[in-house]
């Protein structure tokens, strides 16, 4: 992913479950399936970094779907991030042993909850060039070889400024020693659309 950021201060209603990320163990698809389909019984998009390519699908709010029906193996996955405009389930893996895996989540939850300063940051894809795989997935691509496939059948990109975009949101908070000071950093940071260059939702609103 080609980085290039265009910033905004706002402040949203946030809470968070799980902040310290506790420990969980998973298995197989089955386990991650079940946590997946507790903690997000929404629609939303999925971008799970594997060991050896990173997917990007769709999850109707049971079911995940990738192109070509890919399946997606707790082994394999460094970091996933299940997110739609409200909400984002991240996950990590911590450490696998033989036939089964330490994973910690936590769960971003905005609208509700106490009031938080964020930065909503747009980042470029690289992808100067679309091709359609089917009637729901595109790839795009650029001429030094990287290539990612979406979700969405309406991309349209070049090498100017048509180009898409991830929406990221990053949480503040203000660290406080004494009545002198304020230091500012940032606690969190997720997912939260993918967008054209003029801001346009790819693939519809899908709030929780």
């Amino acid at each position: 992913m080609k980085m290039k950021r265009e910033v905004g201060l706002h402040s949203v209603k946030s809470h968070v479950e799980n902040p310290e990320g506790d420990k969980l163990e998973l298995s197989d698809f089955t386990s991650l399936k079940s946590l997946i389909n507790t903690k997000f019984p929404h629609k939303g998009l999925c971008v799970s970094y594997l060991d050896n390519e990173v997917l990007i699908g769709k999850y109707d709010g049971n079911e995940l779907k990738f192109y070509q029906n890919k399946v997606l193996e707790p082994q394999f996955i460094q970091k996933l991030r299940l997110f739609n405009e409200t909400q984002e389930l991240f996950l990590w893996r911590k450490k696998w042993k033989d036939t089964c895996g330490e994973f910690a989540f936590r769960l971003r939850v905005d609208g509700d909850g106490n009031e938080t300063d964020v930065v909503d940051a747009k980042q470029v894809l690289w992808g100067t060039t679309a091709k359609k795989l089917d009637e729901e997935f595109t790839e795009i691509s650029e001429t030094r070889g990287t290539k990612i496939i979406l979700p969405f059948n309406d991309i349209q990109v070049d090498d100017k400024e048509r180009r898409v975009f991830i929406l990221t949101r990053n949480y503040i908070s203000y660290d406080t020693n004494d009545s002198s000071y304020q230091q500012a950093g940032y606690v969190d940071c997720r997912f939260v659309k993918f967008t054209d260059e003029n801001g346009n939702v790819l693939g519809g609103e899908l709030d929780g």
